[in-house]
């Protein structure tokens, strides 16, 4: 999951002895490129292929059209991270930077969908091409992000990039729940909320709990896929595995067909609504990318520093747009990868390039998307709320890089108020114009936009409260406030 900036890190001391067993340039052999390889895909395998499962599960598309999303999303996360460690004509960052299907947009896609075929009636496939319409568009205003970045900095801050981010974690964990529970095949059947399936999804989380918790750092860092292998054993003992799923699974090869859904529809409210999200990507990738230039030791400030962020978003843009011809959500720059570097010593781009073909072998070959359909929903439900939550906690963690005065105590509450009654309350809104409901179905979007609004009301200097002019958190000149550190 994608972190926003936090205030500039130093430049890495040339002087300093490098702790790194491979740099950037360096060859290592074959296979300590397959295993630092397989490191980096055991850290983030699920974030790939949840979200248009997570998507598509919703909007109520069938299983053969999950497993072909599934696999898009894997063919552009390695095509992806092909062109980020090559950076062929500037496109790309240079680096060993991973990148994957968002977890910025699922459930705004859910709510911007769902009110497609509610209110427009709109079959699935129609709701899909509309949606991977938008998309497309909004790879330009990510490639168009990639040369606007200071300006973008002003208006998209550290704390509202924290709430967007943290309010993603809290609307997804919902999905989770439901999937924990039996998920909405267990609803129609009346088996939601059945014991075993509550002690399934349980077992996953405390598993992950414990396996975190190991001195092993290849361990902690497949945490999640051990819970879920765990959680797969006990559902094989239980009788929970339908295993009549590989004997219907008739394709062991997935061709990539452009349009697979339609040709592109569009919806102008929701572009509007998606537009903000775009934003976000583009200030994510500039934390996630100097991350990575720290973990590489390279540098973080001057002409390369800012070539290789320009090049890093323009590519996410770049497979965005491409990606939603084929059927991609949109992608970006994610963060894992950057613990993955830094407990491996290994930063070289040619393992970034393993990681690219295999996840274009497993999308081409989709044995592994065979065995994600297999797993029983509570199961997946189980690594799901530990993962969103994880992202949540990500979110509470940019907010807490900056001393939070009263200034931006305020700016938080109102949007963190206002997403939440989005979340939970959605009919206070149902007599709306049809633009302002679809920003308030999505707590992503009304939380994250409110504190974009809020910061630019209360600008620095400007004291809230009547007669708090002499506290310092009015002070423009205070070393808390945040804008200090950019």
């Amino acid at each position: 999951m994608s972190s926003a900036p936090a205030s500039q890190p130093a430049t890495p001391n040339p002087e300093k002895e490098s702790e790194l067993i491979y740099g950037l340039e360096s060859h290592p052999p074959f296979g300590s490129s397959l295993l630092a390889a397989l490191q980096h895909i055991l850290a983030m395998v699920l974030s790939v292929m949840a979200p248009p499962a997570i998507v598509a599960g919703a909007l109520g598309v069938p299983p053969e059209a999950i497993a072909y999303l599934v696999s898009m999303s894997l063919l552009f996360a390695g095509i992806g991270i092909w062109f980020q460690v090559s950076r062929p004509f500037g496109i790309g960052s240079g680096m060993l930077s991973i990148q994957a299907t968002s977890f910025a947009f699922p459930g705004t896609l859910i709510a911007v969908g769902a009110l497609l075929m509610k209110e427009q009636g709109m079959s699935w496939e129609q709701a899909l091409s509309t949606l991977f319409g938008v998309c497309f568009i909004g790879g330009f205003v990510v490639m168009a992000g990639s040369r606007i970045m200071p300006f973008l900095r002003k208006i998209i801050t550290p704390t509202v990039a924290g709430i967007t981010v943290m309010m993603i974690g809290v609307s997804l964990v919902r999905v989770g729940a439901i999937d924990l529970a039996g998920g909405f095949a267990a609803k129609a059947d009346g088996t939601f909320g059945d014991i075993s399936n509550l002690f399934l999804g349980t077992l996953v989380i405390l598993a992950i709990v414990c396996v975190n918790r190991s001195k092993n750092p290849l361990l902690r860092m497949s945490s999640l896929i051990v819970g879920i292998l765990v959680g797969f054993a006990v559902a094989i003992v239980m009788g929970k595995v339908n295993w009549n799923i590989l004997s219907e699974q008739h394709t062991w090869f997935i061709m990539p067909v452009p349009f697979k859904f339609g040709f592109f529809g569009f919806d102008l409210h929701s572009f509007l609504v998606l537009s903000f999200l775009f934003l976000v990507v583009v200030i994510e990738a500039i934390g996630d990318l100097t991350a990575t230039s720290v973990v590489s030791e390279q540098p973080v400030r001057g002409r390369v520093y800012r070539s290789r962020l320009a090049g890093g978003i323009l590519c996410d843009g770049m497979m965005t747009s491409l990606g939603a011809i084929f059927g991609c959500f949109p992608v970006a720059t994610f963060s894992q990868n950057n613990g993955v570097i830094q407990l491996s010593g290994v930063a070289s781009r040619k393992v970034g390039k393993f990681c690219g073909v295999l996840f274009i072998l497993f999308a081409l070959f989709p044995i592994i998307v065979v065995f994600f359909q297999l797993l029983p929903r509570p199961v997946l439900g189980g690594a799901l709320v530990v993962l969103f939550g994880t992202i949540a906690c990500s979110g509470i963690r940019i907010l807490l890089q900056h001393e939070v005065n009263r200034r931006e105590s305020i700016i938080i509450a109102v949007s963190i108020g206002v997403g939440l009654m989005s979340m939970t309350t959605p009919e206070v809104f149902e007599r709306l114009p049809r633009f302002l409901k679809i920003f308030f179905d999505s707590a992503i979007v009304s939380g994250g936009v409110t504190a974009m609004i809020v910061h630019q009301i209360l600008p620095k200097g400007i004291c809230p409260y009547e007669g708090d002019e002499d506290d310092e958190d009015c002070n423009p000149h205070s070393e808390f406030l945040f804008n200090k550190h950019e």
